[in-house]
């Protein structure tokens, strides 16, 4: 948590001092949309539409890491309940062989 507060601020402090050294303007035109923009607010746009096509790029990717993880939970329980039966079935059976069995003395001769 420390460390990512950390890394924000390092982030935040950059981006301050590139918007501060880049303050020249520049004039974008996009199919016939045209403007004239700070340099740096033109770039930190750019970032920031770059990071959220990434990110919406990588959610069904995650979508399918979460179907996964849930169906091997689900497996995981399924396994343990198999293997709480297997062990309960083990007890029972070592219960029975103590009081079925009968102690052997040595007889006396």
């Amino acid at each position: 948590m420390i460390l990512s507060l950390i890394f924000g601020f390092v982030i935040g402090a950059a981006a301050i001092i590139f918007i501060l050294q880049n303050t020249a303007t520049v004039a974008l035109s996009f199919i016939g949309w045209q403007f004239e923009s700070s340099l740096a607010i033109v770039v930190m746009l750019s970032m920031l539409v770059g990071i959220i096509f990434s990110l919406l790029a990588s959610i069904p990717s995650v979508i399918r890491s979460s179907m996964a993880i849930a169906k091997l939970k689900k497996q995981n329980r399924s396994l343990q309940e198999e293997a709480q039966s297997y062990l309960h079935t083990a007890q029972e059976a070592t219960a029975r062989l103590n009081t079925n069995s009968t102690p052997t003395h040595p007889s006396a001769m």
